[in-house]
C-alpha cells in the first residue's frame, strides 16, 4: 500500500507549491503525525508510515507520505494525530440500513461503507427488503441476487427441490445476461449467485459481472465449490454454507439435491464434527489458497445467536442507537437470553458444539492460506450495526488471523474482492474514508474500539452529535408510542 515513496514525493511537490494536486483539487485537510497502518496484501505487508502526512481534497486522498516527502500548503485545516494510528474506513461486507440510526451507528464506530444484500422482489428471507439511503451516512454498496430459474432472483422456500431441479425451466444465457445488466442498471456492485445456479450459468454470470466491474459472491449447491473456484467467483459467504465443501462428496451431493431440506442434513451433521474432516479442510483450503476466492464467514451471526464467543450485543456502545424492534430475533436486553437457543432448549449444547466446530473449520482453512473478509449479517439474531463489525474482527482474530490480517479483512481485502477500487486503502486517489485510533491495532485488534476521529469523504464526523441525535430520536419515538 505504501510502496513508492519516491512517487509520492513527486506527487506532492506541486501541492506543496500551493497548486492543485494530481486530481485537480486543492487540499482542504491534512492529517499530521499519525502512524499509517498498512493493510495491503491480505495483511501480510508491513510498510507502515510513521509521522505521516495525508492531504485530502474534494473527498479524496491527494497525497500520502512522511514529513520528508510531503509538505503542507498554507490554509489547510490540520488534524493533529501525533501518537495515533490511521486506518482505512471499515467496511461491513454484509450489513443493513433499515433506518437513519443504523447509519449513525455505523459511522460512530468507524464503518464508512456498508454492503447490503437486497432481497428478491417477492421475498424478504434472503436479504434486506428495506434500504434507507442517507447521503450523510456511510457509502452503501448493494448485492443483487440472481437465481438459475427465477427472473427476480428468488428461489423455492419449500423442500425438497426435486421438482425445481427436474421440471422448472432454467434461465438461458441471454436471460442471465439481462439479469446482470438489470442489477448493474439498478446500481448493484455485487451479484449473489443463488444456490440453484448451475456451473454453465455461473460462468455466464461471472463473465458478465466481471466485464462490468462487478463482483460475484456465491453459496453454491447445484454447482460444487471447486467448480465455482475454477469459474472465478470472488467470494463465498457464510461458513454454515461453505463449510459443507469440506464434507465427503456423497454428503455434498445430498445437500445439492435438497439444499434447504432434509437431504442436506447428513452434510450439516458432518460439519458439526470437524475432527473427522481434516482431509477435506486441507483440500478445500489448498484450493482457496491457490485461487483469488475469499471467504466471508459471518462469525458474528452464529456467535450472537448461539452465545459462542460473542458479547451480549446490548453491552456494545452502538447499542445506544437501536432498539430490539430494529433487529431480527434480538438478544433479550434484560436477561441476555438468545431466542435461537431458547426455541430449542434441549439442543443448546449440540448447537453450541456445532458452532465451535465450524469455527474450527475456518481455523483450518485460514491456516491453509484462505483469504478472509469481514461481514456481520446485521441485524440477524440481534447483531448490532457498527459494534457488530468490531466483534467480527475479534472473532476473525480468534480463528487465527493476526490483528493486521483482521483489519485487512474489513478494509483492503473486501475492497479488492468486491472490486471497490476507490476505497479500502490509504493511497492517492482513494476515498478519504479514514479512522484515527488512540491505540495500536497491529498489537490488538480491539484497538478499533479506541476511536479518536472518523473521517468520511474528507469530512470529520461529529461522533458525539451522532449519538445525541440518535438518543433524541429514540426518546421521541418512545414518547409517541
Amino acid at each position: 500500500m505504501m510502496s513508492g515513496l519516491r512517487h509520492l514525493a513527486v506527487c506532492c511537490s506541486a501541492i506543496a507549491a500551493g497548486s492543485a494536486g494530481a486530481h485537480g483539487y486543492a487540499p482542504r485537510l491534512a492529517i499530521v503525525g499519525a502512524t499509517i497502518v498498512d493493510v495491503a496484501h491480505q495483511g501480510q505487508s508491513n510498510k507502515d508510515v510513521s509521522n505521516s502526512i495525508v492531504l485530502i481534497g474534494d473527498g479524496r486522498i491527494l497525497a500520502v507520505g512522511n514529513r520528508a516527502h510531503v509538505r503542507i500548503p498554507r490554509g489547510v485545516r490540520i488534524v493533529d494525530a501525533h501518537g495515533e494510528f490511521l486506518i482505512p474506513g471499515l467496511i461491513d461486507g454484509y450489513g443493513a440500513r433499515r433506518n437513519p440510526r443504523f447509519s449513525a451507528a455505523y459511522l460512530y464506530e468507524g464503518v464508512t461503507t456498508v454492503v447490503v444484500p437486497l432481497a428478491p422482489a417477492n421475498s424478504a428471507i434472503d436479504g434486506e427488503a428495506t434500504l434507507v439511503r442517507d447521503p450523510s451516512g456511510p457509502s452503501v454498496v448493494t448485492i443483487a441476487p440472481i437465481s438459475g430459474y427465477s427472473q427476480d432472483g428468488d428461489v423455492p422456500k419449500t423442500s425438497p427441490w426435486t421438482d425445481h431441479r427436474l421440471r422448472d425451466r432454467r434461465l438461458g444465457n441471454a436471460e442471465l445476461k439481462r439479469a446482470v445488466a438489470r442489477a448493474a442498471g439498478a446500481g448493484a456492485r455485487v451479484i449473489a449467485a443463488e444456490q440453484d445456479v448451475w456451473p454453465d450459468q455461473l460462468a455466464t454470470i461471472v463473465a458478465q459481472a466481471h466485464r462490468r466491474g462487478m463482483a460475484v459472491v456465491a453459496q453454491p449447491a447445484f454447482t460444487t465449490y471447486p467448480q465455482a473456484i475454477r469459474i472465478g467467483v470472488d467470494a463465498f459467504t457464510r461458513n454454515d454454507h461453505y463449510s459443507l465443501a469440506v464434507t465427503p462428496p456423497a454428503l455434498f451431493a445430498g445437500y445439492a439435491e435438497d439444499p434447504r431440506g432434509t437431504g442436506a442434513r447428513p452434510a450439516v451433521r458432518a460439519v458439526c464434527h470437524s475432527e473427522g474432516l481434516q482431509d477435506g479442510i486441507a483440500a478445500f483450503g489448498g484450493q482457496l489458497a491457490r485461487s483469488k476466492v475469499a471467504l466471508m464467514p459471518i462469525l458474528s451471526m452464529e456467535a450472537t445467536a448461539d452465545d459462542v464467543g460473542g458479547p451480549n450485543p446490548w453491552t456494545l456502545r452502538s447499542a445506544a442507537f437501536v432498539t430490539p424492534a430494529d433487529l431480527d430475533d434480538p438478544v433479550d436486553p434484560a436477561t441476555g437470553a438468545r431466542p435461537y437457543l431458547e426455541h430449542q432448549p434441549d439442543a443448546r449444547d449440540r448447537i453450541r458444539a456445532c458452532a465451535r466446530s465450524k469455527q474450527a473449520i475456518d481455523r483450518g482453512l485460514h491456516a491453509a492460506g484462505a483469504t478472509y473478509l469481514a461481514g456481520t449479517a446485521t441485524p440477524s439474531f440481534g447483531v448490532i450495526p457498527g459494534g457488530g463489525l468490531h466483534g467480527e474482527l475479534g472473532l476473525l482474530h480468534a480463528i487465527g488471523l493476526t490483528p493486521r490480517e483482521a483489519l485487512a479483512a474489513a478494509t483492503a481485502n473486501i475492497a479488492s474482492s468486491f472490486r471497490l477500487t476507490d476505497r479500502g486503502e490509504i493511497a492517492p486517489g482513494r476515498r478519504a474514508d479514514l479512522v484515527l485510533l488512540g491505540a495500536d491495532p497491529r498489537m490488538d485488534v480491539a484497538a478499533v474500539d479506541v476511536i479518536v476521529s472518523v473521517i468520511l469523504g474528507g469530512r470529520v464526523i461529529d461522533r458525539a452529535g451522532l449519538l445525541s441525535a440518535a438518543q433524541a430520536q429514540l426518546a421521541a419515538k418512545k414518547e409517541r408510542s
